[in-house]
């Protein structure tokens, strides 16, 4: 695992959050922060004031389930299985794509792709896997911003695969591959008949 911020930090300046939602379920509804020690009592008064706290029998089994070293083992247990996943996600782009360019690979539930230039853009990508039944998504409908005007994002798709199959992933990709064969194909014919200009990414 990445050593979080708060590993790395000497001088108690630096404040970590963290929930439980993705390593044990989103219905659980329990984080937690780790401060420097003289901002742990008004960080608790605060979160006090804000909800009036998290219902006690949830953190009281939570509690009991790290301290009994069944969290730990979940870990363990979950990262083999993230692991896997991303494996035969990688495995397969690089089967029907050649050589692509992925990035976040040591992330454990997402990566994202860097398109060829002669791909369709990350948003006509994801409107052609929609077509077929995949979900990628490009970064403009995942709420990210760029403030450079860079277009940085046009080229990028990300790709999540905690919650779906080896096989799930492996069927998805093979339609993902298939819709944007015919789309580039399609477009292909296209500049040949001088129906479309000839610009990257449309």
């Amino acid at each position: 695992p990445l050593t979080a911020l708060k590993g790395l930090d000497r001088h108690g300046c630096t404040i970590y959050l963290g929930t439980f939602s993705k390593s044990l379920g989103a219905g659980i509804r329990i984080g937690y922060l780790v401060v420097p020690r003289e901002l742990a009592e008004p960080a608790a008064r605060c979160k006090t004031l804000l909800d009036n706290g998290n219902p006690w029998l949830e953190q009281a089994t939570l509690a009991e389930f790290i301290a009994s070293g069944g969290f730990d083992g979940h870990l363990r247990r979950i990262r083999q299985t993230y692991m896997d996943r991303r494996d035969a996600l990688v495995e397969t782009l690089r089967r029907h794509f050649g050589d692509v360019d992925l990035r976040g690979l040591e992330g454990g539930m997402h990566l994202v792709w860097h398109l060829p230039r002669h791909f369709p853009t990350a948003v006509q990508v994801e409107e052609l896997a929609r077509q077929r039944g995949v979900g990628v998504y490009a970064f403009s409908d995942g709420g990210a911003w760029e403030f450079d005007g860079s277009n940085y994002a046009e080229r990028v798709l990300m790709f999540g695969y905690s919650s779906l199959s080896e096989s799930q992933i492996r069927g998805g990709v093979s339609r993902l591959a298939a819709a944007v064969e015919d789309a580039c194909a399609k477009r292909k014919r296209h500049l040949e008949a001088g129906l479309v200009p000839q610009r990257e990414g449309t």
